[in-house]
């Protein structure tokens, strides 16, 4: 139950009242075997905050933090022999992924027609990706920051709580975090929080790198991990991370940001629905052709955040190791690919347009 919240709390007691809630939310949640509990509780303590209008918000560092343990927590569940596999299947890998960014596209335009909101706009707004990434390119290209950060945000959580109500719906109860792992020593913590500093380093240092915070413990968790040394990550660190990345999505649906969307809101979520919709048939499609379970290949295809879905990926026992290859390919795609992509739809929209003026 999230607590009560005073009129007029201090900045202290809203962070107490975001860490103590979120915290206790979801390990509330978890204990029902809700997937993604550790996130989803956050979130909605995050969102409930903010829309009756503290002012905290989660900082880049503890941010980056939780991302650097989302990806140590996917390493361990990666399956070498699996991902290889996967690999192997690098035409429909790539495949796919330009359908979902295609799908995106579309969708942006569909919701451009239907909110009449500017084109570029809400193409970007749907761009899938790191939220945080798609905003920040938005704002150097001149586009509405704002407009794009409320579609993205919106498009986030709605992916979330649609996927999490899908995985127990597939699924069925969620698994609890760590079952089968070894148990976390000192030594195993200890080398988990250097991961995440290591992490905040790459973020900083590796700007050109995309989820640098969560791809970088990736790779060397894997590699460590491959190599026999033993990372175990402790229930309440995972925990932690997934507060930061959870708060952090829900402390930004602000009511400024509501109200610059809520003239466009109810097409918006149609627009989304329509975008999920589309690419649940292209997960259907996906599990046919690899041979996959039907929730791991939605998973591969959602346009959701690579943390998100991974621990959403976790707790239905899904195969992380094929979800996780298309999501990481599909990343690289869209900071490489996005703005020619989005530029080649809009200038092909502006084309047909005139042609039809024309005719």
């Amino acid at each position: 139950m999230i607590p009560s919240i005073p009129r007029d709390p201090s900045r202290l007691g809203q962070w107490a009242l975001m860490l103590a809630g979120g915290l206790l939310l979801g390990l509330g949640l978890e204990r029902l075997h809700v997937p993604a509990a550790l996130m989803l509780g956050p979130i909605l303590m995050g969102a409930t905050l903010a829309l009756r209008g503290v002012a905290i918000r989660v900082g880049r560092i503890p941010h980056q933090f939780g991302q650097a343990i989302a990806g140590t927590l996917i390493a361990l569940n990666l399956d070498p022999s699996v991902l290889g596999q996967t690999l192997q299947l690098w035409p429909v890998v790539i495949f796919f992924v330009v359908v979902t960014l295609a799908l995106a596209c579309v969708t942006g335009l569909v919701a451009a027609r239907l909110t009449r909101l500017d084109q570029e706009v809400a193409v970007w707004g749907f761009m899938p990706g790191m939220a945080g990434t798609m905003i920040a390119m938005a704002h150097d290209r001149g586009i509405d920051s704002r407009m794009v950060a409320f579609i993205q945000i919106l498009r986030l959580l709605m992916v979330i709580g649609t996927m999490i109500a899908v995985g127990a719906a597939l699924v069925g109860a969620a698994q609890p975090h760590g079952a089968g792992a070894p148990a976390a020593d000192a030594a195993s913590t200890a080398l988990v929080l250097g991961l995440g500093l290591l992490g905040i380093a790459a973020a900083r240092y590796l700007p050109m790198l995309p989820a640098g915070a969560t791809l970088v413990p990736l790779v060397l968790a894997c590699l460590l991990w491959v190599n026999g040394v033993n990372i175990a990550i402790p229930h309440w660190l995972v925990a932690l991370g997934y507060l930061f990345i959870g708060a952090q999505a829900g402390l930004r649906f602000t009511p400024d940001l509501l109200r610059t969307g809520a003239r466009a809101l109810p097409m918006l979520v149609v627009s989304v629905l329509l975008l999920l919709g589309l690419c649940a048939l292209s997960g259907v499609l996906l599990s046919l052709v690899a041979g996959v379970d039907l929730m791991s290949a939605m998973l591969a295809t959602v346009p959701g955040s690579i943390d998100s879905i991974a621990l959403i990926a976790i707790s239905t026992g899904s195969d992380i190791s094929f979800i996780m290859a298309l999501q990481t390919v599909r990343l690289f795609a869209v900071v490489l690919l996005g703005p020619p992509l989005a530029r080649a739809v809009l200038h092909l929209c502006d084309r047909s347009v005139a042609a039809a003026r024309r005719g």
